[in-house]
Formats: structure tokens, sequence, C-alpha cells
């Protein structure tokens, strides 16, 4: 079933809880004070339909002068919660208790980890996962001219089998990316390993044990 649609509003407030925490206090205070100089600022002498139509527009901008500054305080306020919450998980799993803060953390908040991962590598990296991922692609991790397609399982008894690392190289393949990076909380299947060993794309598994050793600096990942 399709999920429900959103509303401009809506968008506006994901987007700012994806932006440095900064940038939403910003354009808070930008939009309070464009709203607040188009409403002082007197009506024109002649105003096509303006009986009508002027009262509408600046009900409208009295509405969005505190709607609008309130949306983006409460995305940076998010923002800013999140990194937090990013930075706290990485280091957990860095840490002492690091097997048992993986498998602690949510699907979402293991997105983030592995994002977060790659960009400590030196990778840029572009979330593409969600509700409807795409392709089966959660990141894009990019270093240099070379884009690689990121899946991420956090799957805590489950083997991660041949079918998952199958599809996302037939999708790599498509978008003729440099390589393919399947990560998860938990293990790979015999059967995708040596699929991985018997096929020309460049394919790298990595476990929820490995993972953890690659964040505390004890491996590197290959790029």
């Amino acid at each position: 079933m399709a999920g429900r649609r959103k509303n401009l509003i809506e968008d506006i407030f994901e987007l700012t809880t994806q932006l440095p925490w900064w940038v939403g206090v910003l354009a808070a205070l930008l939009s309070w004070a464009a709203l607040y100089g188009l409403l002082r600022t007197p009506p024109p002498l002649s105003f096509p339909s303006g009986v009508l139509i002027l009262p509408v527009l600046r009900g409208v901008a009295m509405a969005l002068q505190f709607l609008l500054p309130a949306m983006f305080l409460a995305g940076a306020a998010l923002s800013a919660w999140l990194r937090y919450k990013q930075y706290k998980n990485y280091s957990d799993v860095a840490g002492e208790r690091g097997h048992a803060a993986l498998e602690l953390l949510t699907w979402r908040e293991f997105e983030h980890l592995v994002g977060e991962f790659f960009r400590r590598k030196g990778f840029s990296v572009e979330q593409h996962g969600g509700p409807e991922p795409d392709g089966g692609v959660d990141l894009v991790a990019s270093i240099g001219e070379d884009r690689y397609l990121v899946q991420c399982k956090h799957w805590r008894v489950q083997r991660v089998g041949v079918k998952v690392v199958r599809e996302i190289c037939g999708v790599a393949a498509a978008q003729n990316a440099a390589g393919v990076f399947v990560v998860t909380s938990g293990t790979f299947t015999d059967e995708a390993r040596r699929f991985v060993e018997e096929n020309r794309i460049d394919i790298e598994l990595i476990a929820g044990d490995q993972l953890r050793r690659m964040i505390q600096g004890l491996e590197t990942v290959r790029s």
C-alpha cells in the first residue's frame, strides 16, 4: 500500500533535520525577518483585484511569520539531537561494549552508523535508504571519481544470503558503479561469500564483528 503523501511543510521540516542544526536556526531568522518586513511594507496604490487578494496574502504571511520560523527551529533541534545520537552510537560501538551497542541500534541508526564510518574513511556519502530504498541501495559512497553502492542489513539473527548480494550487484552493473559494499550487523552465508569470489564486480562483505574492528581502527576498508 502506498504511503501517505507529505505536504510542503513536512518536506521542508524533513529537509531541515538532515542539514546542520545552525542552517535551521539561520533559516528561522531569515524567514521571520523576510515575512516581518513584508507585513510592514505599505501596500501599493494600485493592486490587481487588490480589495480581495491583498488581505488574503497578508493573512497568509502573518500566519507564516510564526509557523515557518518555528518549523525551522524544531527541525534544527531535531538535527542537533540526531547528530549527538549518531556521535554517541559511533563512540559506543568503538568502545569496549561494541557488540552489545551494535545490536541495540535500530535499522535507521545502523544506516547512519555505516554512513558515518564511510565519511570518516574519506568518502562523501549520500543517503538513499528509508521506507522506499532505491533498488536496495541505502548509501552511495564516493571517493574521487568512483561511486560505490552500499546496502545495510541490520539483522541480529538471520544471515545475509546470496540473493541480497546478487540483487545489489545487478543494480551496480546497471549504474556503472565502481563496486559494492554490503554491511550487516550479523553474518553472511557461505553461498554469499562464494558468489563474491566468483563475481567480477568489486564486492566487499562487511559483517558485524568486522565493522566493529574497522570502527576501532583495527582493520581498513578496501577502496
